[in-house]
């Protein structure tokens, strides 16, 4: 395995514990390669070979490169994953004592497998928009990064059923113990404005609003009896959002225009102004179009002529379950990257874009495994059919194989990771 590979994976993982920060370590790349930030409300300036990137929101960026030729005649090709993953979001003003404990309350995030947020040490991370000394509202970001809190079992001496299934209230059962003081008094402010009063150096009341979630305080693992594994937090879809990153960055220009897209919202329907099925995708490629192009009907040469992965991971065959799959479409870890195919259009591959990535892998070396969900069972779906619906790019949905999908701690094979990446680099080099 390469480990140098591993190691840049497992940095970008410790360092993206929410879809802000990831978006912040994005940028931070870009900028260290020599990519310049653009602002949406100003005017740009393009130069072919150059790359360039904008944010919106805090937690989508897109990033580009334009190719040797303009837009209309070579179109784009495109690259998508999404930053955000299932979570347990805090309410923070809300305080809830009793017994000398005090506990924040949270609420969920798109779909997790809610028993594997407990019993874990949680840390703190998110963004808060604080006012600042000259009375203007400000963006921070934060991580504790130290445990500060966890959400207790219940003893099973107390629930002797537990382990025949039991079903967790989000409202009773997830709040976060995060003091234990042994005294009754009532607090007057949340333990978690009290520590982020204290991170920041301000008042309390200088807090404005917040979007924070507890997340995994223990970093990510190598293991597996050749290290031939990682195990982590959020690997849905940081394992797409660092491919597609090393893959752009490595790229050489092309004749067409390179895209990136790192899109919010995913888990949740990315029903937002910065997500996949918002104007923000559509909105970058016109802008690009408008000043490297001739006309308007120019932008829509450069969408038929263009070309999308979706990045996303797929259900890795588990040898534990294999009723739940289709053993001829069951990816295995290390087996390289997955097709994602579904008749009800969950996923937007159809023959023709299956085709061509079929062409994309044999160039690039690199094995590609097929994923179709029993059918008797529907799959989740990916921001492919989303963004190719607004933009009328084909697409193709692929994905690392990932075993305990939206756990806390998911699992993937590292080899998959560095065929993702030859594979996309390809993809951006190669006429397509």
């Amino acid at each position: 395995m390469n480990k140098i590979l591993a190691e840049k994976l497992g940095a970008f993982l410790i360092n993206s514990p929410t879809a802000f920060h990831a978006v912040e370590t994005i940028a931070k790349t870009l900028k260290a390669q020599g990519a310049i930030q653009l602002d949406e409300r100003s005017r740009w300036r393009l130069e072919p070979g150059k790359s360039y990137f904008v944010t919106r929101s805090g937690s989508s960026l897109i990033a580009f490169r334009p190719g040797r030729q303009k837009p209309a005649e070579t179109g784009f090709m495109l690259q998508g994953a999404h930053t955000d993953s299932p979570a347990l979001k805090a309410r923070l003003e809300k305080i809830l004592t009793g017994k000398g404990m005090e506990r924040a309350p949270v609420e969920i995030y798109g779909g997790p497998i809610i028993s594997t947020w407990l019993d874990r040490p949680l840390s703190l991370a998110g963004r808060v928009i604080v006012k600042n000394d000259t009375g203007q509202a400000e963006c921070r970001l934060v991580h504790t990064k130290a445990p500060v809190g966890l959400i207790p079992n219940l003893a099973i001496h107390l629930n002797r059923d537990i382990n025949k299934g039991f079903e967790y209230n989000a409202q009773t059962h997830l709040p976060v113990l995060v003091s234990a003081s042994g005294k009754t008094e009532t607090a007057t402010v949340s333990g978690l404005h009290r520590l982020l009063a204290e991170q920041f150096q301000i008042g309390t009341d200088s807090i404005l609003g917040a979007d924070l979630y507890f997340v995994d305080a223990q970093g990510p693992a190598i293991l597996g009896s050749t290290s031939e594994l990682i195990n982590g937090y959020r690997l849905d879809d940081l394992l797409g959002c660092h491919a597609i990153l090393e893959a752009f960055n490595s790229a050489e220009t092309a004749e067409h225009t390179q895209v990136a897209c790192f899109l919010d919202h995913e888990e949740v329907g990315s029903r937002s102004i910065q997500g996949a099925d918002s104007s923000f995708l559509r909105d970058i490629l016109g802008r690009i179009s408008t000043i490297l192009d001739e006309s308007t009907e120019d932008f829509y040469r450069a969408l038929a002529a263009s070309f999308c992965i979706s990045v996303d991971v797929a259900q890795a065959y588990h040898s534990s379950y294999p009723e739940k799959f289709d053993e001829d479409y069951a990816p295995m870890l290390n087996g390289g990257p997955a097709l994602k195919v579904n008749a009800n259009l969950r996923y937007a591959t159809d023959g023709a874009a299956e085709a061509q990535f079929r062409l994309i892998c044999e160039a690039a070396g690199v094995p590609c495994q097929k994923f179709m969900s029993r059918a008797d069972m529907a799959p989740g779906t990916t921001i492919g059919p989303l963004s190719s619906s607004i933009t009328g790019i084909k697409t193709v949905d692929i994905g690392a194989p990932l075993l305990s999908m939206h756990s806390i701690r998911e699992t993937a094979g590292l080899l998959d990771h560095e065929y993702m990446i030859r594979l996309l680099q390809k993809a951006y080099e190669a006429p397509y």
